[in-house]
């Protein structure tokens, strides 16, 4: 069988080498350093780069498809990687099978402000907002409805640990406050006017589409749990059955306006005040953090992704189960009020049949993390930073 190329080594990572685990064919991991729970998994054979990024990357990857001898099927699951990847295409062409927007259109998705630009443009509902390139900007501010949350148009800055993910503000004077903050790393800015609601009302589409924009593979779900609560990432989430009509016609819609090609998603939030479900933010080029949970409930994204790029058509089966729910680790509890009778729920890390990446995660890092903690109190300073 044709392999399968996956980057990075991420918990995001991990749900995609498992879901391609049902589809048998080789699947290599590329990495660049131990710290990471998908390296770990019995169902892949990791490959060791120096760099997820720039050049590096693209002369890493081309000297891996030479030493397997086939054109494989790639898989990004992370930002910068999309980034580079979708610069240097033409180059990566000949040795994987990889399918992206266009370059221009991945510059779009990617960058927080220009989508915004983007989707006002083209009548998408997206929150009210502002984009801010300059101090001279902000009393644009004036114009909002606060609160508000304040975000980096680059989202690498944000995996850097340059800027902050994401500031919300209740006041005017609070937000020039955070936005001059960020302008001193950021040199563009989204500021968006507040959905009201809870972790409880973020919803999201994941897809995979075709070479001519038709999606080959859909699903919908809702996050029950973020970290932190309401700006953070998925720490517990579920299918959104109910919501599923509605959020896919506008995925379609979104799909077919952008010619979309690849794996992606799209990230809602239902007003509290009207309903009416608007687009937070896309997610261009790659898997998202919560990808295992459609696998879970019979929709396994990236093997189909895999056997659309070889142009075949896949046989998965939907098999959408009300009680599935997925935990990025067990340091998130799940809602009691979502629980259902006959409920399962899944975590990120440890699985019976792959232990390994669980046994990592919860001993071998959160014992390197008890270390850390102790030695920066040892010698008087914060124990806020991460390892």
């Amino acid at each position: 069988m044709v392999p399968v190329v996956v980057v990075n080594s991420s918990l995001n990572s991990l749900g995609v080498v498992r879901s391609l685990a049902r589809g048998r064919m080789p699947v290599h991991l590329v990495a660049s350093a131990r710290k990471g729970p998908a390296g770990w998994s019995r169902f892949c054979r990791v490959e060791w780069v120096p760099s997820l990024d720039g050049r590096v990357l693209v002369d890493s990857l081309i000297a891996l498809s030479r030493r397997i001898g086939q054109r494989p099927v790639l898989i990004l699951t992370g930002d910068p990687e999309v980034a580079t990847l979708s610069a240097f295409r033409e180059e990566i062409a000949p040795f994987f099978r990889l399918s992206l927007p266009s370059k221009e259109m991945v510059r779009t998705l990617a960058d927080k402000t220009l989508f915004q630009k983007y989707a006002e443009r083209e009548g998408f509902p997206v929150p009210r907002a502002i984009v801010v390139c300059d101090p001279s900007d902000l009393p644009l501010l004036s114009s909002l409805k606060f609160p508000v949350v304040i975000k980096p148009g680059d989202k690498t800055l944000v995996l850097d640990g340059k800027v902050e993910r994401v500031v919300r503000a209740d006041t005017l004077e609070s937000a020039s406050a955070a936005a001059m903050r960020m302008l001193n790393r950021a040199s563009r800015l989204v500021i968006q006017e507040w959905i009201d609601g809870r972790d409880t009302d973020i919803y999201f589409t994941l897809f995979t589409c075709d070479s001519h924009s038709h999606i080959a593979a859909m699903f919908s779900g809702r996050k029950l749990v973020c970290d932190p609560p309401a700006i953070g990432n998925t720490a517990v989430c579920a299918p959104a059955k109910d919501a599923a009509a509605e959020l896919e016609t506008m995925t379609r819609q979104f799909v077919a306006r952008v010619e979309y090609q690849g794996i992606g998603s799209l990230e809602f939030k239902r007003d509290r005040a009207n309903g009416r479900f608007v687009i937070v933010e896309p997610t261009v080029g790659r898997t998202d953090w919560q990808e295992e949970i459609a696998t879970l409930c019979g929709v396994n994204i990236p093997l189909i992704a895999y056997w659309t790029e070889l142009g075949q058509v896949s046989k998965e089966a939907s098999n959408e189960s009300a009680g599935t729910i997925w935990r990025s680790s067990v340091a998130h509890k799940v809602p009691a009020e979502v629980r259902v009778q006959g409920s399962h729920t899944y975590d990120g890390y440890f699985r019976l049949g792959d232990p390994l990446p669980g046994v990592y995660h919860y001993v071998i890092e959160a014992f390197a993390e008890r270390l850390y903690r102790r030695a920066r109190r040892t010698l008087g300073l914060s124990v806020h930073a991460k390892v």
